[in-house]
């Protein structure tokens, strides 16, 4: 897949000509500062709609015996894929994928009953921010018990020069026009800021056709293969 290897001065320098300005209208500072709102505003709008925009990364953790079973998320982590957990210890096949919970539609059960009594099986977490709740609590403590699949947050852009990555690289004026409007909500220009926001939305919506179908195959009849993890 071809990638146009632009730099975020590239991204800048569009935004000018879409605002009609030069360096005095959008400066290099500012232009790097929108760039990078750009960036993170993009990777969670291509995240939320299930698409693979940002680096993955495996971090493990030691299961306790403490209760309530609470761990850190990985400081670095932006987005959540997946967690699984190894009761057993030993790794590989052990580990079970755990579940989200919703706390407000636990049936007739409570907390401690979860934490003494979900099966080992079918774990469960129950996700508090910037930590998470493991159900049942382990009845031993197991190095790297604890596997969490993510996204990376975003590394910001640190200078103009900088390269821009993938999947931005895909049409770098689609940060181009995130630049123009935020840049026109800066100036109170409304109405400017609402069509660059449009121009943004309409490049973004062509970057997930071009993510979306993955590896383009011969169409063929398949049954469907349906978890809950598709609802």
């Amino acid at each position: 897949m071809a990638r146009n290897m632009a730099a975020v001065s590239d991204v800048i320098g569009f935004a000018r000509q879409l605002r009609q300005t030069d360096s005095n209208g959008i400066s290099d500072t500012i232009g790097l500062a929108f760039t990078n709102d750009a960036l993170l505003d993009m990777t969670r709008e291509l995240l939320n709609r299930n698409l693979d925009a940002a680096q993955t990364r495996e971090w493990y953790a030691d299961t306790t015996t403490t209760k309530p079973n609470t761990y850190a998320w990985p400081s670095m982590m932006f987005s959540l894929k997946t967690v699984e957990v190894d009761f057993q210890g030993g790794g590989g096949n052990n580990y079970q994928q755990a579940q989200i919970m919703d706390v407000a539609n636990i049936q007739n059960s409570s907390f401690d009953w979860l934490r003494n009594n979900q099966s080992t099986q079918y774990p469960l977490i129950d996700n508090r921010g910037d930590t998470f709740e493991l159900f049942p609590v382990p009845n031993t403590a197991i190095t790297q018990g604890i596997r969490i699949f993510g996204f990376l947050t975003p590394t910001e852009y640190s200078a103009v020069g900088t390269t821009i990555g993938y999947p931005q690289s895909l049409d770098y004026r689609c940060l181009s026009a995130r630049v123009a409007s935020l840049d026109a909500m800066r100036h109170e220009e409304w109405n400017a800021a609402k069509g660059f926001e449009e121009e943004y939305q309409s490049r973004l919506q062509q970057i997930i056709k071009i993510l979306a179908p993955g590896t383009q195959q011969p169409i063929r009849a398949e049954p469907l293969h349906l978890t809950g993890w598709n609802f």
